[in-house]
């Protein structure tokens, strides 16, 4: 009887292999252990299925043991990493697959033993049908202290492609110049899965998270994947065996190391919970992801808006720069209290890009417990030194009445470059931790303890004299402090702009009182002071004293505002640099900023600043202009000043524009060069990135037209650059329906022939193509003419009408796929973003103009805001 049922397991097995090797047909898991002797099978954690040996004339090439090697793992606890194949010369296995996607899982045992031979010195490369997975991938090195690595990738067969053939060739530059001889690999996984499970006629377009377009195609056939992250948010870890249905073999890790900052709550299925609450449909078919993952989520929680609008749900990745990166979102209302749309709406940002600003998961999903995701892409690009770079995803919520958000899922897969690759450098290798390449195994545990010895001895030494050395520059420079307090570092122009000392800086404001600040910003703190005797009123920028940046941009606004004088520049007065403080002082700003005084339609009411008229904003653009244009033309040395935007023109007593923070100005190509442009990292705000420069990383004056054209559309129809959907705005300039998209507050204000100029250069200026840009020279006129037209049409007798406007909620609003201009996030460009509540409203043509004079009381007068809601 026992022999019966064992016979008829072996048969079952047998039957199960043999289709799966010798059919088209991949209907089960193929599961390779390379290594294990030929016709020999091992049992495995899937159900039913064991790991064969790659030792098979039906998809092994016939020299496989004359170019290769099995070894066994004493240490390794369970197959495939038991046993691996070691190979001195290129493995090309051949499988009959029938075309369609298929998952490629390998499995890797890092501290492979094989001929006295580290484990740092194995190098695969591995090609499948022209694409490359890996290339001298050394898994000991991607370990980071892991027992075992699993990779997983995405292919589609094309038709007529019936074989799937996977080339793994050793050798190749480690690290350091050292070569290696041979490669390794412990299991080789392959599964067909669904057609339609990330690539299918319906998402075929992906929701792209940065300019130029809001629409990413992920053409069919011709882009491989890499899984980089698949989380179940706010549950368990879900094992490969709980995949179901489906049967996919998926791991779903619990999110919990990945949360960063506000953690929220996690959301456990109700009690009584039952899995067939889910409702999966033709739009997200039952084996998009399990039934577990749609039915727990993570959630800020039902909190006040006074709490929850100050807070965002962030989760950070790291993953490899230069590449393109699918992040699949997958939500489901498991609220019993949820009884409809607007119970849930959120602001989506991907790396600190706006990627959607409207998300209702209740209305895109058609009700409770039906589960539904979505798609984004984003750009990375290569910072070329081979370390990993931080991917954020956060939520926020959009309306104030209802502030909550959730998340189920959360899916991350790297994509193929242009030339279908997706291997990455390793990792460094630090060789004092691991043994001397010639010694053996017996020998590793002494060396080591002899090593650790003398390393800790001669670090110790090392440390003191560190510490010595500190506290003897410290006395030096503490002694310098105050035997002179306006001496200046030779680096810093005492000569051209005045030294303050830090206690002349706390009698200026009070030390440091609460109450003065006007701003704060990602440089720190902005206080209005005083200082000769009360006389003169500044502000004073703080850079926060935790904080490692800035100290660049410090010395950049320095060198930059010292030497400049314009009547649209912002002076800077002095500096304070002392004790470790880093302090900018300038003359006060008592207006604040453009930004203070552009009511965006979706403030409703809550921003108490004057509203600029007509008049007042073509002034304001006209002086901002002129700045600019000194800066281009007016200096020894052309000044790009690359972070133009409407938070930093700053408005003086009598709405007199002054461009401000030169932290991240750059001084351009000297004319006998040659050079049109100046090759630099590229940095830039949320919204106002010129895309030439971020495709080509090639800065010119033109970056600042870019920037410039985007703040004329923002004065121009009150939206934030965010929310500024620029294709559609030119699309309705050349429709000649651009009134359609002005601020209603100037309705009656605007002389039609001043419109049409206004648009005219606004378009001009956001040209993609840099060449087609004017001058600043170009714009200054062109301002200078539209003031005159603006005046003559108001001085007219004969009674010629004003643009009279058609506002709609939608008209200039950022569509379904978020934003169209350039958002660049804090981790990769080293950007410094502006988030901004984009929430369309409808609002009434014949809103009154005020004009109480208010004084700014919030915001940032000379650095960035942080507006927490849109963060």
């Amino acid at each position: 009887m026992i022999w019966n049922q064992y016979r008829i397991r072996i048969i079952w097995s047998t039957i199960i292999v043999l289709s799966c090797i010798k059919s088209d047909a991949l209907d089960t898991p193929l599961l390779i252990n390379c290594g294990l002797p030929k016709s020999t099978q091992f049992e495995s954690s899937f159900e039913g299925l064991p790991w064969q040996s790659d030792d098979d004339p039906a998809f092994a090439p016939a020299n496989l043991n004359n170019v290769s090697t099995s070894v066994s793992e004493d240490a390794a606890d369970d197959v495939p990493f038991k046993i691996g194949r070691v190979f001195w010369s290129d493995i090309t296995y051949t499988f009959s697959i029938t075309p369609g996607p298929i998952f490629i899982r390998l499995y890797f045992f890092p501290n492979v033993t094989s001929n006295n031979t580290h484990p740092h010195l194995f190098s695969t490369s591995l090609v499948a049908n022209n694409y490359t997975l890996l290339h001298n991938f050394n898994p000991f090195l991607n370990s980071l202290q892991k027992t075992t690595l699993q990779y997983e990738f995405h292919l589609i067969l094309k038709n007529g492609e019936n074989n799937l053939k996977l080339t793994f060739s050793p050798g190749g530059i480690i690290n350091n110049n050292t070569r290696s001889s041979f490669g390794y690999i412990n299991g080789i996984e392959i599964e067909s899965i669904p057609e339609s499970l990330y690539i299918n006629e319906s998402n075929l377009n992906y929701t792209y998270a940065t300019y130029p377009a809001n629409v990413y195609y992920l053409g069919q056939n011709s882009t491989a994947f890499q899984t980089a992250y698949r989380l179940n948010v706010g549950g368990e870890y879900v094992d490969m065996n709980d995949d179901n249905p489906g049967g996919m073999k998926r791991k779903w890790d619990a999110d919990e190391d990945y949360v960063v900052g506000e953690r929220g709550i996690k959301l456990e299925p109700y009690p009584n919970w039952n899995s067939s609450k889910i409702k999966s449909g033709k739009k997200v078919p039952a084996y998009t992801a399990p039934k577990i993952v749609y039915g727990t989520s993570r959630s800020l929680g039902f909190n006040s808006a006074a709490i929850n609008l100050k807070r965002n749900l962030t989760w950070m990745f790291p993953v490899d720069p230069g590449f393109d990166y699918v992040v699949r979102l997958h939500f489901c209302e498991m609220d019993i209290d949820d009884t409809g749309s607007e119970q849930r709406v959120m602001y989506v940002y991907i790396g600190g890009y706006v990627a959607q600003e409207y998300l209702d998961i209740w209305a895109e999903a058609g009700g409770f417990g039906i589960p539904m995701y979505k798609d984004y892409v984003i750009s990375l690009p290569d910072i070329s030194n081979g370390s990993k770079v931080a991917l954020s995803v956060a939520l926020h919520p959009y309306l104030d009445y209802v502030t909550d958000v959730s998340l189920s899922g959360l899916e991350i897969l790297k994509l193929s470059d242009p030339t279908r690759n997706l291997a990455v450098p390793n990792p460094p290798y630090n060789v004092t931790d691991t043994t001397s390449l010639n010694q053996t195994p017996s020998h590793k545990s002494s060396i080591r303890k002899t090593i650790n010895i003398i390393g800790s001895v001669i670090g110790g030494l090392l440390l003191v004299s560190v510490i010595l050395l500190a506290l003897f520059r410290r006395k030096v420079q503490y002694n310098k402090l105050f035997t002179s307090a306006n001496s200046s570092r030779p680096s810093l122009p005492s000569d051209l702009c005045r030294r303050f000392s830090l206690t002349q800086i706390r009698i200026a404001t009070r030390d440091f009182d609460q109450n003065l600040i006007i701003g704060r910003g990602g440089f720190g703190k902005v206080y209005k002071g005083c200082i000769d005797g009360g006389a003169t009123d500044v502000a004073i920028k703080r850079l926060n004293p935790t904080s490692k940046q800035g100290e660049q941009e410090f010395l950049t606004e320095i060198e930059m505002l010292s030497r400049l004088r314009h009547m649209h520049l912002v002076s800077l007065i002095g500096y304070c640099d002392e004790k470790g403080e880093m302090m900018l002082i300038y003359e006060y700003m008592p207006r604040g900023t453009l930004r203070d005084h552009l009511i965006y339609r979706d403030t409703k009411g809550t921003n108490n600043n004057q509203v600029l008229s007509w008049n007042q904003r073509l002034t304001i653009c006209l002086g901002s202009a002129r700045g600019l244009e000194y800066l281009h033309a007016g200096t020894k040395q052309l000044i790009i000043h690359r972070d133009v935007k409407s938070t930093n023109i700053l408005l003086d007593e009598k709405w007199t524009a002054k461009v401000s923070d030169f932290g991240l100005s750059k001084v351009g190509p000297a004319s006998d060069t040659g050079e049109g442009h100046v090759s630099t990292t590229v940095k830039g705000s949320f919204g106002y990135l010129d895309p030439d420069y971020y495709k080509r990383g090639q800065l010119t004056e033109k970056s600042d037209i870019y920037s410039f054209g985007v703040m004329l559309f923002e004065v121009l129809c009150a939206r934030p650059a965010v929310g500024l959907n620029l294709p559609k705005v030119r699309a309705c300039y050349t429709k000649r329906i651009l009134h359609t998209l002005v601020d209603p507050t100037l309705t009656g204000q605007i002389t039609p022939e001043c419109l049409s100029k206004f648009g005219e250069i606004a378009e001009l200026c956001v040209r993609v193509n840099h060449d087609e840009r004017p001058s600043m020279r170009d714009v200054v006129w062109s301002l200078e003419f539209m003031l005159t037209l603006q005046q003559d049409g108001e001085n007219t007798s004969d009674g010629s009408p004003m643009v009279e406007l058609t506002i709609s909620s939608n008209a200039t609003g950022g569509s379904e796929n978020g934003a169209s201009t350039i958002s660049f996030g804090e981790y990769i460009c080293e950007s410094r973003t502006v988030g901004v509540n984009t929430q369309g409203s409808t609002v009434a043509s014949n809103t009154a103009v005020t004009n109480s004079h208010m004084e700014v009381k919030s915001g940032s007068v000379f650095s960035e805001i942080f507006n927490l809601r849109a963060r």
